[in-house]
């Protein structure tokens, strides 16, 4: 047999992979409802002028999925799309808050848990105190992962405070960018591959070792804010970062929660806050989800200048780390119903009809096969109940309800078999 080609980055689920990631999503919308975020919607494509307005993404840029021939190509994250729509509808009403799930490709190597398309679930808050929106944009994916019993541990920091940090340094302004870019790499190239990439960037040993000294800072939160309001001149910063934090503990989170000033997220277009989402797990080395805030990237677009904030769930390794694939539930229908004989259909069949007009989900035989065999096909998609209609169950008006775990049967009415799947 010919080997069928297949795309690399990219991966099919199976029905149970598929039916417990759909769950998971519909959980997670209802979150994201219940604190009032509004559902949009976007392309999958977008102007190649909009992906790549004034260099938002940074270097990622040559991740960017190019259409030939055309001048636009796949997203690169939720981002740039609201901030593109928000810049061409300008009276949507402020605070303006939107959530979105879908697919977002990366022009990538791939690798273990980094997919070339993959999917994202995104919170922003366009407009509001920058306190208040910042806290309750993190806030939001914490009780998601609370809700699914995840123990997560947040990082923070301010690209402010890198600002003034840097600048305390004794450091030229045109080197900020590259610097955080270079420290983002921290998990991937380790403390001596940063201070390595930091010389040849042509900064002095002192310099350095100041840089070195200021992101493994130590101690509690508030300790590290006292450092950086003895040291840098934008106080307001620190002030607004305190108030967040205070806000964030009025939400009651189960999370830890951390200042971390080597964090420094890669994207060019965050101005303020940023944080990065992980699983409390030494074994999960991976961040789930994170985010910041973007106060010019609507402008750069041509839209007004509004203040921005949102994070991203990666719900994939969301999936990965709750072991989604060992999941045994195939199907979304409760029960399957087989006939014996091919008379006995027709019954079949308006028995389904009316389980479904009673919001049960119910799959029905749809091959010519004995009673052995459809027993067979229910086991093989975990069905936990299986109601057998054949002449006397049909003349009766019941059912033989089955019991696939233990082998148990009973007869029942429709009425009866309704209020049993129901309860």
């Amino acid at each position: 047999m010919t080997d069928i080609p297949f795309p690399r980055g990219v991966r099919d689920l199976m029905p149970n992979e598929a039916l417990f990631r759909n769950t998971l999503l519909s959980d997670l919308e209802k979150v994201f409802q219940n604190f009032g975020f509004l559902s949009i919607d976007t392309p999958t494509f977008e102007s190649l002028k909009v992906l790549k307005a004034k260099n938002a993404i940074g270097e990622d840029m040559k991740l960017i999925f190019e259409m030939k021939d055309e001048d636009v190509g796949l997203r690169y994250d939720h981002t740039i799309s609201l901030a593109r729509y928000v810049a061409m509808h300008g009276d949507l009403p402020m605070p303006f808050k939107r959530y979105f799930i879908g697919k977002s490709w990366r022009r990538e190597e791939p690798q273990r848990l980094r997919y070339r398309e993959f999917t994202q679930a995104d919170v922003d808050i366009i407009g509001g105190s920058p306190a208040q929106a910042d806290a309750e944009a993190i806030a939001v994916p914490c009780v998601f992962l609370e809700h699914i019993n995840m123990d997560y541990k947040v990082a923070m920091n301010n690209r402010r405070f890198i600002d003034g940090l840097l600048k305390s340094a004794g450091v030229r302004q045109e080197l900020f960018t590259d610097i955080m870019r270079i420290i983002d790499k921290l998990d991937k190239i380790g403390r001596d591959g940063v201070l390595d990439r930091l010389t040849k960037l042509g900064l002095g040993r002192d310099t350095v070792a100041k840089i070195d000294s200021m992101i493994g800072i130590t101690g509690t939160n508030d300790a590290k804010l006292d450092f950086v309001e003895r040291t840098i001149e934008d106080k307001e910063a620190v002030r607004e970062m305190r108030q967040m934090m205070e806000i964030l503990e009025l939400y009651k989170l189960k999370g830890t929660f951390e200042i971390d000033f080597s964090l420094m997220r890669g994207l060019d277009y965050y101005t303020g806050v940023v944080m990065e989402i992980k699983v409390n797990d030494k074994d999960v080395g991976y961040s789930i989800g994170g985010g910041g805030r973007y106060d010019n990237l609507i402008g750069t677009l041509g839209g007004k200048k509004l203040p921005a904030v949102g994070i991203s769930l990666g719900i994939d390794r969301i999936l990965d780390v709750m072991k989604f694939s060992s999941s045994i539930d195939y199907t979304y229908a409760r029960i399957f119903i087989i006939n014996v004989k091919d008379s006995n259909y027709g019954y079949a069949l308006q028995l389904a009809n009316a389980l479904r007009a009673n919001e049960i989900a119910t799959d029905i035989n749809l091959a010519n096969r004995n009673i052995s065999n459809q027993l067979s096909y229910a086991n093989s998609l975990h069905f936990k109940f299986a109601a057998i209609v054949g002449d006397e169950e049909q003349k009766q008006s019941k059912v033989k309800l089955r019991n696939l775990s233990d082998g148990s049967e009973q007869m029942l009415s429709l009425q009866e078999l309704i209020d049993m799947l129901k309860a």
